[in-house]
Parts: C-alpha cells; sequence; structure tokens
C-alpha cells in the first residue's frame, strides 16, 4: 500500500479524541469564557459522560474513556471516534448491525487512512495450528444482492493503483454517449483476451504509428454488401502475401496494376489466362520470349502453337506481323514448315538442305535440295537444274543441257 494512503491521524488530533474533553479552571474566572464548559460529569466503568454548553448557549455531550468516544457536538455534528488496537482483541473496530439503514445528507465524505501497522496481513491459526495469512484491505464493501450506485447530475470516479472489475456473468459498460480508453498517456498496452469478438459500428477507425498484427488467424474475411464499397491501402512501404493455398481475385469491373518500377512474375506451375474481349500489350522496351517446354505434362505437341482463326474480313489478314526493321527466323532444329489452306500451298526448309514451296497441285512448285532444283507448273512445264545436267520440259517436249551437249526433243523444232 502506498505510503500517501496509510497516514495515521495527527499527534494533536489524537490527542484530543484520546485525552477526552477538558476544560482550564482559569476561563471559569475569566471575564470572557471560550469554553466548553462542563455542566454535568460522571465516571461510570472507567468512561467518562459530560455533558457541557458553549458561551453562545449550544450545548454539547460526550461519553469517552480515553481510546474511544462518543459526541454530541454544540456544533450539530455528531462523532464516533474507535481507538487503535489493543492486546486483548480487536479494539478500535466500530460495528453497524441493523435490518436496515437509511442515511441522507448533502454530502458524505469517508476518509481511510489505512492500518497503522501497514494493514496487509491477518494471520489465523486452525485446530492443527496451520497458520493462513490474508491480505486486508483498507476499505473493504461485501453486499449480498444487487448494488447499484449513481451519480445523478455528476461525475463517477474509481481511482487506484490496479483496479479490477469482476463479473460472474456479464459485464455491461454502456454510455449515453463516449466510451473512452486509454491506457498510460504513449506507451500503456491494452490486452483483451475473449473467445470471439463481435463489433458493430458505423465506422472502425484505427490510427496506428507501429504495426498492426493479426497472429493464429484460421480465417480472415471481409464482407461488404453496401453499393458503392470500396477497400484502400495506400502505403509508402511495401505490401507482401504469402499464400500456401488458393488465392482467387474476382473483379466484376476493371483490373488496373500500374507499377512505376519492374513487374515481375514467378509461376512454378502452369499460367492461363482467358480474355474474352480485346486483348492489347505495349512494350517500350524490348521483349523477350523463352518457351522450354521442359517437363510439361501437356498433350500439346507443340512448344509455341498460335492459333487464329479466320477475320471476319477476309480481305485483311487474320495474322500479321509489321517491322520497321529486319525481320529474321533462327532454327536450328527441323527448319520452317509453312502451310496455307489445306494443301493450297506449302513453304518447307528443313535442316537437311532441303527448300520446298508449293501452291497446290495444278499450280507451280519449287522443290531444291542437296542434289538439285525442281520449279514445275502444273503437269506438264518442268524445269531442272542439277549440276550435271539441266532440263527443261512441257509434256513429251524437252531441252536438255549437259556439260559436253546440248540436246531438244519434240514434234517440231525451231531454230532463229
Amino acid at each position: 500500500m502506498p505510503d500517501s494512503v496509510n497516514k495515521p491521524p495527527k499527534k494533536e488530533t489524537q490527542d484530543k479524541l484520546y485525552g477526552g474533553f477538558g476544560f482550564d479552571q482559569s476561563l471559569g474566572e475569566s471575564q470572557f469564557p471560550i469554553g466548553p464548559l462542563p455542566d454535568f460529569s460522571q465516571i461510570m466503568g472507567g468512561f467518562n459522560m459530560t455533558a457541557y454548553s458553549m458561551p453562545d448557549g449550544s450545548s454539547g455531550w460526550a461519553l469517552y474513556n480515553g481510546k474511544m468516544a462518543f459526541h454530541l457536538g454544540a456544533d450539530g455534528n455528531m462523532t464516533f471516534s474507535a481507538g487503535t488496537p489493543g492486546q486483548t482483541g480487536c479494539g478500535g473496530k466500530m460495528v453497524l448491525n441493523s435490518q436496515s439503514q437509511l442515511q441522507k445528507a448533502e454530502s458524505i465524505a469517508i476518509e481511510v487512512t489505512g492500518r497503522p501497522d501497514g494493514g496487509t496481513v491477518e494471520k489465523t491459526a486452525d485446530s492443527d495450528g496451520n497458520v493462513d495469512e490474508k491480505n486486508l484491505p483498507s476499505y473493504s464493501l461485501k453486499v449480498y444482492g444487487p448494488v447499484n450506485i449513481e451519480a445523478l447530475g455528476g461525475d463517477c470516479a474509481v481511482k487506484g493503483d490496479n483496479v479490477t472489475v469482476n463479473a460472474n456473468s456479464t459485464l455491461n459498460l454502456k454510455s449515453n454517449k463516449d466510451i473512452n480508453l486509454q491506457a498510460g498517456e504513449n506507451g500503456g498496452k491494452i490486452n483483451m483476451t475473449a473467445g470471439s469478438i463481435n463489433i458493430d459500428a458505423a465506422f472502425f477507425d484505427k490510427k496506428i504509428s507501429g504495426g498492426d498484427y493479426t497472429t493464429g488467424a484460421g480465417e480472415v474475411k471481409v464482407e461488404q454488401n453496401k453499393p458503392g464499397s470500396e477497400v484502400v491501402t495506400e502505403t509508402p512501404g511495401s505490401v507482401r502475401y504469402i499464400v500456401n493455398g488458393d488465392y482467387t481475385l474476382g473483379v466484376k469491373g476493371n483490373y488496373t496494376t500500374d507499377v512505376t518500377g519492374k513487374y515481375n512474375l514467378t509461376a512454378d506451375k502452369d499460367y492461363s489466362t482467358l480474355i474474352l474481349g480485346d486483348y492489347s500489350n505495349v512494350v517500350s522496351g524490348k521483349a523477350h520470349t523463352k518457351i522450354n517446354g521442359i517437363g510439361s505434362k501437356s498433350s500439346q505437341l507443340q512448344n509455341w502453337l498460335i492459333d487464329v482463326l479466320p477475320n471476319a474480313k477476309k480481305t485483311f489478314a487474320g495474322f500479321e506481323v509489321n517491322s520497321s526493321s529486319l525481320i529474321k527466323f533462327t532454327n536450328t532444329i527441323g527448319g520452317f514448315d509453312v502451310e496455307i489452306g489445306k494443301q493450297l500451298g506449302t513453304l518447307k526448309l528443313t535442316d537437311k538442305g532441303t527448300f520446298s514451296v508449293t501452291t497446290g497441285a495444278r499450280l507451280g512448285a519449287i522443290n531444291i535440295d542437296q542434289r538439285q532444283a525442281v520449279m514445275e507448273y502444273g503437269k506438264n512445264a518442268k524445269m531442272i537444274v542439277a549440276p550435271k545436267e539441266s532440263k527443261i520440259s512441257w509434256g513429251t517436249s524437252s531441252v536438255t543441257v549437259s556439260a559436253t551437249d546440248v540436246s531438244i526433243k519434240g514434234p517440231m523444232i525451231y531454230l532463229n
């Protein structure tokens, strides 16, 4: 208990209470007595009973024995005084026992100065001699039944080093206006322990200068059913999400990502994008696309497949590449195979030294390999260029050029 609470009365006050009420005999001889002047005094069983009067005509009455006193004062005050505990019992205690009590006054002030010995321990012993010690409060109020404390038209204050409010069932804190909770001036702490906490408020405003931490939560859910609701996160630092399970994001309106620095996306497994509208990708810098195709479990045979459906206006290209500089295709394995329509036209260039261009069975074709180059149109017109012999033919007519001779075959031959 703090020393400021446990203070005994002043020595002067104790002398007045324990020494009884006396008077100076010389005051009776004075022309201006100040009182009190005893009118009647008698000793009964160690107690003094005195009735006195004051010069102004008021009177009083006192019963005392030097340790306790009962005083009906001339000033209209009633005083009960109990002395300090003695060695033979718990002296100094005042006991009121009644069926009911009613106190009515303009004001009541109770000051408890604390026990002279520190007022903290009461020792009791059972039949076996075991000693039990317990703390005794300086002020204790115990009520069997309902308790109602009201401050009508004023403030109600409870102050102490540690204040505990204990409810066996439900604790209700109700205010017609505001409820303020303050822990310390700057560095206090508010601890809350509960199975569940329910908050029903129009606004929930948090101003946190340190950090906001949630640990051990099985579920975090934000459900807004008010039209125009908005969730805004604005921070000068970083935002980090680590999700060990699934992460689903559903946006009914527009979805915009504005990144001032770098934007990195890493997917350890598959990545899919479905766009039902138009798609635009603008890169101000350089672009790099690399498809490894290693470890894929997809049934697709191609590492990179671009499937473009026919354009609504067939006069426009379904797939078009515009470049202001050189376009270069490099293939180290397999070569190139371009097919137009269903056997309407093909362009093949393999890594085996073979080049082939076809435009259908009735049109032209070009085939070049390591042995010769053949260009044909339809089924009759053909030209063969080879290192040892070259030939141009139309049906059964032909011109053959070799290193040693030139032969011409046909139904009619014209030489100019």
